[in-house]
């Protein structure tokens, strides 16, 4: 199989090949691409990682490969290794100074985390046993074995380590499970909830402090209750204890963190969410608009912005007080980005739910003839990108809309509330937005997402790029015309892309020419 890569100059104004840089390796019998990863410093890009099966040893066991590049695509290091053909690689992770890897061995029933340095040695193996309380976890993770699968559960905390956050099912009890990994010396731990009011919680990662880890915790008091409470927790890597639990329902509004931004130089951190009347529901209930929390890691709330709806997103956007935007519909933030001069940008992306033609179709074929309808009636869309702009106190100054293609996203918009189908899109990559890069402290920074464009000129994916230079916005996009069954587009060194392409057929991943 071969394996070509190619680094393309983006220039604001065009798009010109500066160097076809190509490195081919054969026989990888199986790769995802998400099993494959950028290492990054200061937020410029050094090198690449990949991990594939790299050869059949025999009936029970393959030789898995793992590559590290250098940032002109030069080989730095292969290390092979054999191990059982029920081996398989779940998520993988960069923290600045090495590469973690979560296997799942079938034969020894194990999830074992390996950590590995640059130059390729393997530093530690951390292993736990998976028993039935991670049992719908590994079906997850079966049912999410494709290219466009993002991370779940696999979090680098910088040089402290890596952690993961794992969903447990004990009966009736819904539960969660963190794991610490550090990489600078041989040391894990667990914490897993101990009190009554985590007995049906779930749990997501926001981000991580030098000494915390930040969690999004729902918590309800029975299974099938509606009633949820949202928690912004923080757990003490170093302690290895709950450091605060914070409930905001009795505040003069309900808050549910989605993003959060440690400042630097700080024992602050800002968290972005919605915020929601008193006597709403959470999941079920609309927002009333975006807040900005700024707090410090003993919990407590230093300040608080809200933007509102109705008020402050409709100067700028045709909003109706329920956060739904005309023609875009609801906002999933992607990234949150803190100029110099303290001004923040937040990339968004819109989604929304919408009659799916087929599906009704199809249902109404099945109900004539007796049986059941599969499909939905509704399906969720991914719409435009937004990029919100908020001035050093947090308040929306700013909203532009970059228009892309609608692209369905999931047919299964009848079955949960469109904000749950917006965190389950991203899990597994519908959205188009890719990654931001740019200098250290965003003084200028790239926004990139795919689409999809049918004109006379050109039917095919575009990659595009928003790209702020300090002072204004510009765009600029490539014409991605292949065949290959998957592609995947990296960051690369300054001004350019790296992609690659999987040709599953034929087992190769070739080179195609992208100059015009």
């Amino acid at each position: 199989m071969k394996k070509i890569l190619i680094a393309i100059l983006l220039l604001m104004s065009n798009v010109i090949i500066l160097q076809a840089q190509k490195l081919t390796v054969d026989k990888v019998y199986k790769s995802y691409m998400r099993n494959s990863g950028t290492i990054m410093e200061n937020n410029q890009t050094k090198g690449y990682f990949f991990l594939y099966q790299s050869d059949k040893i025999d009936r029970n066991t393959n030789e898995y490969t793992l590559q590290i590049l250098d940032q002109n695509l030069n080989k730095v290091k292969d290390i092979k290794f054999e191990d059982s053909k029920k081996l398989s690689l779940l998520e993988s992770s960069y923290n600045g100074s090495t590469i973690g890897f979560l296997f799942k061995n079938e034969d020894s029933k194990t999830l074992d985390f390996k950590v590995y340095d640059l130059s390729g040695k393997l530093k530690y193996v951390y292993t736990r046993d998976y028993d039935r309380r991670t049992e719908d976890l590994m079906k997850r993770y079966e049912m999410m074995q494709t290219d466009e699968s993002t991370n779940q559960n696999v979090f680098d905390m910088g040089e402290d380590g890596y952690a993961t956050v794992l969903p447990l099912r004990d009966g009736k009890l819904r539960t969660y499970e963190v794991d610490y990994f550090s990489s600078g010396q041989k040391k894990q731990w667990a914490y897993v909830p101990d009190d009554d009011e985590e007995k049906y919680a779930s749990a997501e990662f926001l981000g991580n402090s030098d000494s915390l880890i930040f969690l999004q915790v729902m918590k309800k008091n029975r299974a099938m209750s509606s009633d949820v409470s949202a928690h912004l927790v923080g757990i003490n890597f170093i302690t290895k204890k709950k450091q605060f639990d914070l409930n905001f329902d009795n505040d003069k509004f309900k808050f549910v963190a989605t993003n959060l931004l440690p400042i630097k130089g700080t024992n602050k951190f800002m968290v972005m969410g919605s915020y929601f009347n008193p006597d709403d529901n959470v999941i079920k209930d609309f927002s009333k608009g975006l807040a900005v929390y700024v707090m410090d890691t003993k919990g407590t709330s230093i300040t608080k912005t809200y933007n509102s709806w109705a008020e402050d997103f409709a100067k700028f956007l045709p909003v109706n007080s329920k956060g739904k935007l005309e023609n875009i519909g609801y906002l999933f933030i992607h990234n949150m980005l803190q100029t110099p001069e303290g001004k923040m940008y937040v990339v968004s992306e819109g989604y929304k739910r919408q009659a799916n033609a087929a599906g009704i179709a199809f249902n109404v074929l099945m109900a004539a003839g007796g049986g059941v309808g599969t499909t939905g009636n509704t399906k969720m869309v991914v719409t435009d990108m937004v990029i919100m702009e908020l001035n050093d106190k947090f308040k929306l100054t700013k909203a532009t809309v970059y228009d892309k293609t609608d692209n369905t996203a999931s047919t299964l918009g009848d079955l949960v509330s469109q904000h749950a189908m917006a965190v389950y899109m991203d899990a597994m990559g519908a959205f188009d937005y890719a990654f931001t890069t740019g200098e250290p402290d965003n003084s200028n920074f790239s926004i990139c997402y795919n689409d999809y464009e049918k004109s006379s000129d050109f039917k095919g994916k575009t990659f595009n790029s928003i790209h702020f230079n300090g002072s204004k916005f510009t765009t600029d996009k490539i014409e991605l015309k292949s065949k290959a069954t998957i592609m995947k587009i990296f960051p690369a060194k300054a001004g350019s892309i790296m992609i690659m392409e999987y040709f599953k057929k034929d087992k190769k991943l070739s080179e195609r020419d992208n100059c015009r």
